[in-house]
């Protein structure tokens, strides 16, 4: 990050003036609606513990601030043959960023049963693997590992219809080879329900 230092008033003091050489994260946010139970104690004032568990529906919306924060809170393992993300570890994610304190999804031997999305546009999809992930490669080779990841977000739920474009736009744009099938299934669903 740059700094520079500015004459500020007659008094001749000087203030830092920062300008930012980074490139803005982009906006790409976690949308989740499910239930949860809460635990909450019964009596504050009594010496002995006692929690009561209260089930709740919760919708959260979380905007993701930087890359740092993506890979904490989505964590998706990008390997072949393997779940991209643990539902479980998301929600728990998201739940420790409510007021509350509440079960943990992710040590639940059912699998959470809630409605969970990241959103954000094509050019923000891109943006993500393109430019903050430190990919190895450059043009073809970086374009082709982002289009395997977007695949693997869209398989697993995870992302829609725009992170599908993406990874379509990248496909064209460098004349990538690869199965496209589940991401044109995508955008033709998502278009067929408008």
């Amino acid at each position: 990050m740059a700094s520079k230092t500015s004459k500020s008033g007659q008094n001749g003091e000087q203030h830092p003036e920062t300008e930012s050489t980074e490139a803005q994260f982009p906006e790409l946010t976690v949308q989740a609606e499910g239930t949860a139970n809460r635990l909450r104690r019964v009596d504050e004032s009594s010496q002995t513990d006692c929690l009561e568990t209260v089930e709740v529906e919760l919708v959260i919306e979380h905007e993701i601030d930087s890359l740092d924060e993506w890979k904490d809170l989505i964590d998706p393992t990008f390997r072949k043959n393997r779940r991209t993300g643990n539902k479980g570890a998301i929600i728990d994610g998201l739940l420790d960023r409510v007021e509350g304190h509440y079960r943990r999804q992710s040590s639940s031997k059912v699998e959470a049963d809630w409605d969970l999305t990241v959103t954000g546009s094509s050019v923000a999809w891109r943006r993500l693997f393109m430019e903050f992930y430190q990919l190895r490669g450059e043009g073809y080779d970086r374009a082709a590992k982002t289009v395997i990841r977007l695949r693997q977000l869209v398989n697993a739920d995870l992302a829609g219809t725009n992170a599908a474009l993406a990874a379509l736009e990248l496909v064209n744009q460098y004349d990538i080879d690869g199965a496209t099938d589940s991401l044109v299934s995508e955008v033709a669903e998502s278009t067929s329900a408008e």
